[in-house]
Order: C-alpha cells, then structure tokens, then sequence
C-alpha cells in the first residue's frame, strides 16, 4: 500500500503513444488535423453546444441536474419528457460516433459501459457548464 504523502512516479513518455492502437491522437508539438481525436472532440463539443443552444430556454428554467436524465436516457421509474428524449436521442448517436470512430475490435457490455459513463459524464460536465455560467451572465447583465 502507497503511503498518502509518498508521491506517484510514472515512467510515461510520449513515444510510448505511437504504438497505441484504439486511439490514434496527435503528440504535443505535433498537429495532426486527421487525428481521432480531435474529431471526438469536435463531435461532442458541436453535440453539446446543439444541445445547449436548442434547449437553452428549458435548461435554464429546470434545475442543473434537469439534463442528466437526458444525457442517461432514464429517470429512475419516470418517463422522460419530449424535451429529454430528443436530447437522449442526439447524445445516444453522439456516443454510438465515437465509440465508432475509436475503432475497437470489439468490447464486452461492461467496456462499452465504461466508455459511455465517461463520454456521458463529459456530455453531462460540458452541458451544465453551458447552464451555470449562463445563468451566471444572465445575472451580471440584470445587476448592471
């Protein structure tokens, strides 16, 4: 067991990339506009941003986790509303993208699980980020 002040040592560097076979991404210092990586990024920004800019009146009036639901397709025994389901819809072909795009040979249902939590915890990040610092704006341009 790693003792709590003893810090962690990896021996990383960034050669160790190149041979990397699931995602292909460009090294610091190194542009590459083809790369995967840069076009999952593109992809979930321009999803979110969609999302943010379609549904940005009911966002905003909901409360921030309104959006998680969506992103997750289901609310526990509750249905989800037409809002919701159109947003679950864009995420559910977002995610299907990229984890097309990564190009896995295959994935077992709890590797495709791991890699949907984490693009729909990045989905759900970026989105009530959008919601947060627009109500934060909005209350900034009403005090003025």
């Amino acid at each position: 067991m790693r003792e709590k002040n003893k810090p962690t040592k990896t021996n990383f560097h960034a050669s160790d990339l190149r041979g990397h076979k699931l995602v292909q991404f460009s090294i610091p210092g190194h542009v590459d506009e083809g790369s995967s990586i840069l076009e999952i990024k593109k992809i979930i920004d321009e999803t979110t941003d969609t999302i943010f800019s379609l549904h940005k009146q009911d966002l905003m009036k909901n409360p921030i986790t309104y959006i998680i639901p969506a992103v997750w397709g289901r609310m526990g025994d509750s249905e989800l509303n037409p809002k919701q389901k159109n947003i679950f819809s864009s995420i559910e072909s977002m995610v299907n993208d990229v984890i097309d795009i990564m190009e896995f040979d295959e994935l077992s249902d709890s590797q495709r699980f791991s890699i949907e939590y984490l693009i729909r915890g990045l989905v759900i990040s970026k989105i009530t980020y959008l919601i947060a610092s627009s109500r934060t704006s909005d209350r900034d341009l009403t005090c003025s």
